[in-house]
């Protein structure tokens, strides 16, 4: 009888001091989310709302929140009512997404709403990722967010959504060759190694078998890539390079600007030449 109990209570010992250790890894997964939230809250504009709730103190919940103006909430704040009833439905079964629904204010606006549950590595939910959008607001001010008004005006590259690897590939060796190709005349080596180190930046091999895709589009050995993306990589070390003072502190070198790095790019390629 007395193995039994001092089994028992081993048996809920652990449990607890699992729960304890998930704790922090929990917090560490809604950490994650944060840059989700402020990125949603500003892609769809002021009259969105993205808020992050966890699961640990549900009268303090609300530990991210953009445009918080929509409902007046702020850090700190408690979970609501409809909140509270989709974590315990999502507690008894495997659901973590939820049909979008309307929502009326004590001020007589009307919210479309959508949750979602975010769970940790056992399925335990551990907190809420909320969304409100306040659909009495100007339509006007929605027709400017989505028509980028609000944007940065500097002009962004064109992008493709490419549906294979050799795709993304293909896509990113046009953009690096227009960028080559609007110097002045070169040989095909010297624009080859200017265009691998352009992919290079571009981060193109961090891509599975990308060395050989970009070799086969560019009518190149797979060796040859290989030594212009190592002579990349130089170039790139060159100019990540960390100075040690004589003090023992650590300083880096600001990054170079576009023109210097060409230069330092086409100084090495004509001595590979």
């Amino acid at each position: 009888m007395s193995r039994l109990v001092d089994k028992k209570h081993k048996t809920a010992k652990t449990a607890s001091m699992q729960a304890s250790a998930g704790v922090p890894c929990d917090r560490g997964i809604l950490k994650t989310l944060e840059p989700v939230v402020e990125g949603l809250a500003q892609y769809f504009g002021k009259h969105f709302e993205v808020v992050l709730h966890t699961t640990e103190d549900l009268l303090h919940s609300v530990i991210k929140i953009e445009n918080g103006s929509v409902t007046g909430r702020t850090v700190g704040a408690p979970m609501t009512d409809y909140g509270i009833e989709i974590l315990k439905r999502a507690a008894t079964n495997n659901d973590s997404v939820f049909d979008s629904y309307l929502t009326t204010t004590s001020d007589g606006r009307t919210f479309k709403s959508f949750s979602a549950v975010i769970r940790n590595d056992l399925g335990k939910p551990i907190g809420l990722l909320c969304f409100n959008m306040d659909m009495s607001a100007p339509l006007i001010d929605y027709l400017e967010t989505a028509s980028s008004k609000d944007a940065q005006s500097r002009p962004l590259p064109g992008e493709t959504f490419p549906s294979s690897a050799s795709d993304l590939v293909r896509a990113s060796l046009n953009r690096a060759l227009s960028r080559v190709e609007g110097q002045h005349s070169m040989s095909s080596t010297k624009r080859n190694r200017l265009v691998v180190a352009e992919l290079y930046g571009m981060g193109v091999f961090d891509i599975k078998d990308a060395t050989h895709l970009v070799a086969h589009e560019m009518g190149v050995s797979v060796y040859t890539v290989y030594n212009y993306v190592r002579e990349a990589r130089f170039l790139r070390d060159q100019d990540n390079m960390v100075n040690v003072s004589s003090g023992g502190a650590v300083s880096v070198q600001p990054s170079r600007s576009r023109r210097q790095k060409d230069k330092l790019i086409k100084n090495v390629v004509e001595r590979q030449e």
